[in-house]
């Protein structure tokens, strides 16, 4: 999992590759339909020579090596024509006009081409789901929430609202490592939060990785003990490692659910409290209570949820399954 900045350079780079291909493919057609054509071809190079060296060497004969090349060139379109082919047929191309897709413009400065790419692998690189992607506060639908009030006098609407509104001031604002655990039931939403958290965090630039808990333990535990047969499988499992120790936003969702070993819990403290020091924001999902979490984990990690992270309990019945019904 390379960043996506380098992977969106590497784009840039086969786009060249692809066009400088495509134009020396053009220039083959063309030898072979008009033989011509190699010797003003070579002409044409010879000609571009001479007029670097007679800038060089104070402009002599400068008047006379243009107009040589500029006769060559209309020899050019002449064959071209002759061909029912248009005057830039044998002209470089380019994806993108501003930077000549180098990524950079004149002035040195990011091309537009090259940030819409990187945003483009900044998606890829999250990791979510088609259906995760669509998941947005933009389309929150608060309709699979009851209005009627529980005994506390508060309905699911109502913690739903102030859930939805939490959340979105955290993906809007999260800096420097500010955190946030999601906290219900199975059923009650954490994932589509989490994912709605997520394309936020995404819309404004930064980078994303979501995972389940259990999956992302299953990938530190491989690549501890070596269990990776596969030379490539065990490089990308290294650099997905690498990229949740310093991707802006970490989603571990159900927290709980994973295979806990004395490894795990001690790799998961380690994660969160690395993140923790370097000022990197985590989102956590759980269904399980604090007496739980001690137990299965350790009371070190639960002391650093409780003390850096913002806990969001979100109640009410079974989403999926009023989703399910509304279908």
């Amino acid at each position: 999992m390379q960043s996506a900045h380098a992977l969106a350079m590497n784009e840039l780079n086969k786009i060249r590759e692809n066009n400088i291909t495509e134009l020396e493919r053009k220039k083959a057609e063309i030898r072979t339909a008009a033989p011509e054509y190699s010797k003003i071809e070579s002409d044409l190079m010879k000609g571009g020579n001479a007029l670097l060296r007679s800038v060089l060497h104070g402009g002599k004969d400068f008047e006379k090596i243009k107009n040589f090349i500029q006769e060559k060139q209309k020899k050019k379109i002449s064959i071209l024509k002759s061909l029912n082919l248009p005057d830039d047929y044998l002209d470089e191309h380019f994806n993108c006009d501003i930077c000549h897709d180098t990524g950079f413009d004149e002035n040195g400065k990011k091309c537009v081409c090259l940030k819409a790419l990187t945003m483009k692998y900044i998606d890829i690189n999250s990791n979510m789901t088609a259906l995760m992607k669509k998941q947005t506060f933009e389309n929150f639908d608060f309709s699979l929430f009851s209005p009627v009030p529980d005994n506390s006098g508060k309905s699911s609407l109502d913690i739903a609202k102030t859930v939805y509104n939490s959340a979105k001031d955290f993906s809007d604002n999260f800096e420097n490592g500010s955190n946030l655990m999601l906290k219900g039931n199975a059923g009650t939403g954490k994932t589509y939060i989490s994912s709605c958290i997520a394309n936020r965090a995404l819309a404004r630039g930064k980078t994303v990785y979501y995972q389940t808990s259990y999956k992302l333990c299953e990938t530190l535990e491989n690549v501890k003990f070596g269990k990776y047969e596969n030379p490539d499988e065990l490089s990308s499992a290294v650099s997905v490692i690498k990229y949740i120790n310093s991707v802006d936003l970490l989603i571990i969702d159900d927290l709980g659910t994973e295979f806990i070993t004395q490894f795990t819990a001690a790799a998961l403290f380690d994660l969160i409290n690395t993140r923790l020091i370097n000022n990197k924001s985590t989102v956590i999902s759980t269904n399980l209570d604090f007496d739980s979490m001690e137990k299965l984990y350790s009371s070190r990690f639960t002391s650093r949820i409780l003390g850096d992270f913002k806990i969001m309990i979100i109640t009410g019945g079974d989403l999926r399954k009023q989703m399910f019904e509304k279908r």
